[in-house]
């Protein structure tokens, strides 16, 4: 693997230089231990990773909690189909309930139609998950599958059942499969919102802090309110709340390890 730092914007005043890393796979590389490392796929660049604060559920923590049961029984009508992406036929009905979607929840723009096209093309993920009312398609989950995880990529689901709970069946529904079916962990995204900690009602659950993973959510929620700006490792708050102050012990601790 090839690792690859993408400069952007400089704030010289306060002395930050920030870079969003990439990574590329190379042939002999395991997928696993790259999503393991907390990259996550570039939809529109086959082989290519980003970092970020990835969420992830270990599969041999997770069991029904009180509020899994409670939408399975609210979203019983609905039934799921798991096709690979080159067995589904992607149209303009499709395309409408995912354009439609994305720019009700994401905004305009946010994901253009080639940009969806792009998502079930099966260049970057491998399956979709298809959830049907009455017959009808109501829901579409993409995923990247391989013999170790599956990762809840992207989600797309008819507007008049945005209060219905589908959302949170559809994820529910991929952690299902992914423990029911011996994967080892279920990837459901990033997390840097609130309104993202829907993502960790799971038990198992554990998100990827930039050096380990971490099981804490006041952690992550306090990650989610920010630092005035600084760099986390410089963040006397940070280090003194979940790591003992002790940022030698964490640096020595941590990290991910690249062979040259």
């Amino acid at each position: 693997m090839k690792l690859f730092f993408s400069e952007f914007k400089e704030d010289y005043q306060k002395y930050h230089f920030p870079y969003q890393v990439w990574l590329l796979k190379e042939e002999a590389d395991d997928v696993g231990k790259i999503y393991a490392s907390g990259f996550l796929p570039i939809r529109s660049l086959p082989d290519v990773y980003y970092l970020s604060r990835s969420l992830r559920v270990d599969l041999s923590q997770f069991s029904l909690s009180s509020e899994n049961r409670r939408i399975l029984k609210k979203t019983e009508n609905l039934s799921a189909e798991l096709l690979p992406l080159a067995q589904f036929f992607y149209n303009t009905e499709v395309q409408k309930l995912c354009r439609d979607y994305a720019q009700e929840r994401l905004g305009k723009g946010a994901l253009p139609v080639p940009a969806i096209r792009s998502v079930f093309s099966g260049r970057v993920y491998t399956h979709v998950l298809v959830f049907k009312g009455e017959q009808k398609p109501v829901g579409y989950a993409v995923c990247f599958i391989n013999d170790s995880l599956l990762q809840y990529a992207h989600a797309f689901y008819a507007l008049a059942h945005l209060n219905e709970n589908l959302g949170a069946r559809m994820i529910l529904e991929a952690v299902g499969w992914a423990k029911e079916n011996k994967r080892k962990y279920a990837y459901l995204g990033t997390c840097y919102e609130e309104k993202a900690l829907y993502k960790t009602e799971f038990k198992g659950g554990e998100f990827f802090n930039g050096f380990s993973w971490s099981k804490n959510l006041d952690e992550l929620k306090a990650l989610i309110k920010g630092f005035n700006g600084e760099y986390l490792l410089k963040n006397k708050d940070y280090l003194n709340s979940f790591h003992k102050g002790d940022l030698l012990q964490l640096l020595n601790t941590y990290g991910v390890r690249v062979n040259y």
